[in-house]
């Protein structure tokens, strides 16, 4: 006879009984969660391992009762089921997934016989892609006070990509997708997990692709290619690289009372480039030798700056003598080239008043009168 209901299988636990168990044990398995949790983060933190997210989970009393009572398990008592507390590990792309394991692996004892690597599962199922492992923390790490209380007691923590974990999402308990569903349902279903997995593997490849021409162009950079293109990377590599743009965003700091710092983002370079680009900085060459050849005038120009916005932040960001200097060559160029640079940049929602703009062009121009031709 199937089970259903409030029926148990013959030498089990009445499941109301469990279900009163594992009340008794949820605030305990919270605890577990949000502990195991910080660790997790901490461990792929110290081991400089990406990651999306790390999830944390406490299974709900319905879907405990359906899972005790599915006929085709043969739980007896509450601790058969090793899910109560769960844990999942997001990466971004499908080839982080190993190193996030190798980091579990390490610092948890793993329960072989019941861990699962679900990644190697047949073409036409519709399981998602993810290694799921059962195990508790390691016998070494129970022994300190704050995880004394958690000897012993079974976790799983799944480890899977932001694309898989999608389809996990969309998948779990919407679509019934058992024998009675119509075929051509089952074959689009088919069709979008083909897709999920192909674009997870292009998503790996196009990652490696980037950092391989990044790779490259800090090597040109390095070498001082004379005609380097300038753009986002190579503007980028060009300032973590070049001495002249620390030492110049530091004069440019000192000389308004603040500090230079922090990093160029991926957002900030593609500006920055674009910026130069429009100033006629079109090879990194032209970058280097502008900053060499107006080094002062760059100054000048942040101090005249000044007179006109007077707040100054708490930080100049890197690569801001960059930023001076295109603005020094654009505003030296007139209030029409000033405007065509603002168009270009999509800056017109921006209100800068006419007069803020006539007394740069100024402070540019005469300070532009300085350097020859």
């Amino acid at each position: 006879m199937a089970l259903g209901g409030g029926e148990t299988r013959p030498g089990s636990a009445d499941v109301e009984a469990v279900l009163i168990e594992f009340d008794s044990r949820v605030e305990a398995l919270k605890s577990l969660c949000d502990k195991t949790k910080g660790l997790i983060e901490e461990l792929l933190q110290d081991a400089n391992v990406r990651y999306q997210s790390v999830q944390a989970r406490v299974k709900n009393r319905k879907k405990l009762r359906e899972k005790y009572l599915d006929p085709a398990k043969d739980y007896t008592k509450l601790d058969d089921i090793h899910d109560l507390a769960g844990l999942r590990v997001i990466t971004y792309y499908d080839d982080e997934v190993d190193r996030v394991a190798e980091v579990i692996e390490r610092e948890f004892d793993i329960d072989r016989e019941n861990t699962d690597d679900k990644r190697k599962i047949e073409l036409d199922r519709f399981g998602y892609s993810a290694i799921n492992y059962v195990c508790t923390h390691l016998g070494t790490r129970a022994s300190l006070r704050e995880y004394r209380r958690f000897v012993n007691v079974r976790l799983e923590i799944q480890v899977t990509s932001i694309l898989s974990h999608a389809w996990s999402e969309m998948n779990h308990g919407s679509y019934d997708l058992g024998e009675s569903c119509p075929s051509e349902i089952r074959r689009r279903f088919f069709q979008l997990k083909a897709l999920l997995e192909l674009a997870d593997s292009q998503f790996s490849d196009l990652r490696d692709k980037t950092t391989n021409y990044e790779r490259a162009v800090a090597v040109q950079v390095e070498a001082k290619v004379p005609d380097l293109p300038l753009d986002a990377v190579s503007l980028k590599s060009f300032a973590d690289q070049e001495p002249l743009v620390g030492e110049i965003d530091a004069e440019l700091a000192a000389a308004v009372g603040t500090r230079a710092g922090g990093q160029i983002n991926d957002k900030r370079a593609e500006n920055l480039a674009r910026l130069a680009r429009l100033a006629g900085l079109v090879t990194v060459q032209q970058l280097r030798d502008s900053l060499n050849k107006y080094r002062k005038g760059v100054i000048q120009y942040l101090e005249g700056f000044r007179k006109i916005w007077p707040a100054v932040p708490n930080e100049l960001r890197k690569g801001v003598s960059i930023l001076h200097l295109a603005n020094l060559l654009i505003f030296s160029q007139g209030e029409e080239k000033v405007a065509e640079v603002y168009k270009e940049m999509g800056e017109g929602k921006v209100r800068v008043d006419a007069e803020s703009i006539s007394r740069r062009v100024a402070i540019a121009t005469e300070i532009m009168t300085n350097y020859p031709k």
